[in-house]
């Protein structure tokens, strides 16, 4: 039961995280493209695992043999990843689809698993279970080779991201390229835990004779942890997965002429007909989406349009919106805070400490004395 549920959570959260990445990612579609394929063998490899842990195992056995040879594909991705974040000169190249060789050839020698009846997959999986599936000679030639063969794009990985990292008079972007290579740093030690993992886990099976379920678990567990450190960067910061290369000084030429007046008129429309500050939980990065501007460009673009910061800006909106109704017949019913609380402050004390900065008084105060106030 608990390697179900961890294998069903660990699905849903790539099945999330895969259209995310694609949809914020289109300014640098090729590293969003190479993640996701990354996170789609992950899924993959846990979807083969929970067929067998599930009533599945009666319709599509076959899928048990899906993660077979990927581990040929996630080296490959993973430096072309790291070239698509850092180089902005770096292009997809017909050429390099020869680095996939190894998986195509796996992928042949797995055709007659692929085809076995359903009784013979009852029958591996039940001796899988049992720790009785011995390990084929091709099978004891092709894992050492998969751990080599990831190991040395790993290493070329580091030294690329080493030399990215040496390079003098880097391009100011907004990304910067210091950040980048954190990020790819950061990887490229979860990938290496990651083939340390399998590697150890490999030279037990290899050492037995024989396959262990529990090491199919643990293999999982590793994929696992990776999709999850790709989700929490998302959450940090989610244009570091995928990085344009707008630099500093071209990022806010669109806020001029009637491309800049689109973006304006948008947000003046999402907060004054739509009232998206009412939401408590508005954030920048909400707001920007809805926009359609990264987080620092918004930012930006409040900063220099209306001379205030973010939660100046969305304060103000609430904080008026406060007004219009403690003026308004329909609410002399609702308390002051009541009121606060609708319109999207989430807790006395900023609501009290934004009114004062606006109004120059206290919410009690102007209730008071305010009977028909006009509201800009």
């Amino acid at each position: 039961m608990i390697w179900t549920t961890l294998f069903t959570i660990s699905i849903a959260q790539c099945i999330f995280l895969i259209p995310l990445i694609l949809i914020r990612g289109a300014k640098n579609s090729l590293a969003s493209k190479l993640i996701s394929a990354m996170l789609v063998l992950m899924l993959f490899t846990n979807f083969g695992y929970l067929v067998i842990r599930t009533e599945l195992l009666n319709y599509i056995p076959q899928f048990f043999a899906l993660p077979y040879g990927m581990m040929f594909l996630f080296g490959p991705l993973f430096y072309f990843y790291s070239k698509s974040v850092i180089d902005p000169s770096f292009r997809w190249k017909k050429l390099y689809w020869l680095h996939f060789i190894p998986y195509c050839i796996q992928l042949l020698i797995n055709i007659p698993i692929f085809k076995a009846d359903t009784q013979s997959w009852h029958w591996l999986i039940s001796t899988f279970f049992a720790g009785n599936l011995s390990i084929r000679l091709i099978e004891k030639i092709i894992l050492p080779v998969q751990n080599a063969q990831l190991f040395i794009y790993l290493l070329f990985t580091f030294h690329w991201i080493t030399k990215a990292k040496n390079i003098p008079h880097n391009p100011p972007y907004i990304i910067s390229v210091s950040a980048r290579v954190k990020w790819l740093t950061e990887l490229t030690i979860c990938f290496l835990v990651f083939f340390a993992t399998v590697f150890s886990l490999y030279l037990f099976i290899l050492i037995n004779g024989k396959y262990n379920s529990i090491t199919n678990y643990i293999y999982t567990l590793a994929t696992s942890g990776i999709i999850y450190f790709i989700a929490y960067k998302l959450v940090l910061n989610p244009e570091l997965i995928s990085p344009d290369f707008i630099r500093k000084y071209q990022a806010y030429m669109q806020f001029a002429g009637e491309e800049g007046d689109r973006y304006i008129n948008k947000l003046k429309a999402l907060m004054n007909e739509n009232k998206i500050f009412t939401n408590p939980d508005l954030k920048l990065a909400l707001l920007s989406q809805q926009v359609g501007l990264p987080s620092h460009q918004l930012s930006k673009l409040i900063n220099e349009k209306f001379a205030k910061s973010f939660n100046d800006y969305v304060n103000e909106h609430r904080v008026n919106e406060f007004i219009l109704r403690v003026n308004d017949s329909k609410y002399q019913s609702f308390t002051i805070y009541g009121i606060a609380l609708d319109v999207g402050f989430n807790s006395k004390s900023s609501f009290n400490t934004a009114f004062k900065k606006i109004t120059g008084k206290t919410p009690s105060d102007y209730k008071i004395i305010s009977t028909d106030r006009n509201v800009v």
